[in-house]
């Protein structure tokens, strides 16, 4: 029975914490910059998945302040997979990159 059990409670472990170390949630898209205010910018997404939730989102630049970002640049952002339907669209950002084109 105490086999059994240490047996059971180390597989349930293993399996929290692969779960932990998992990137399956995050997701990315790329889009054009349509507006900066600040550290926030307007995106215009041309491709992803989050393309079925809206048309455009809010995009933290602050994450990436290496580089300066202008108007009209195509960025690839990657996210946490979650989306805020909002007006425009809400996610928290994991990186921001110039896309390849």
């Amino acid at each position: 029975m105490k086999t059994t059990f240490t047996v059971f409670l180390m597989v349930l472990l293993c399996t929290f914490l692969f779960a932990c170390g998992s990137d399956a949630g995050k997701a990315t898209f790329k889009g054009t910059i349509e507006e900066i205010n600040g550290a926030s910018a307007l995106v215009n997404i041309v491709e992803g998945d989050i393309l079925k939730s809206g048309r455009s989102v809010y995009v933290d630049l602050s994450v990436n302040s290496e580089v300066v970002f202008k108007v009209g640049d195509t960025i690839e952002v990657e996210y946490t997979g979650t989306v805020r339907e909002t007006s425009p669209l809400s996610i928290d950002i994991v990186s921001v990159q110039f896309a390849d084109e």
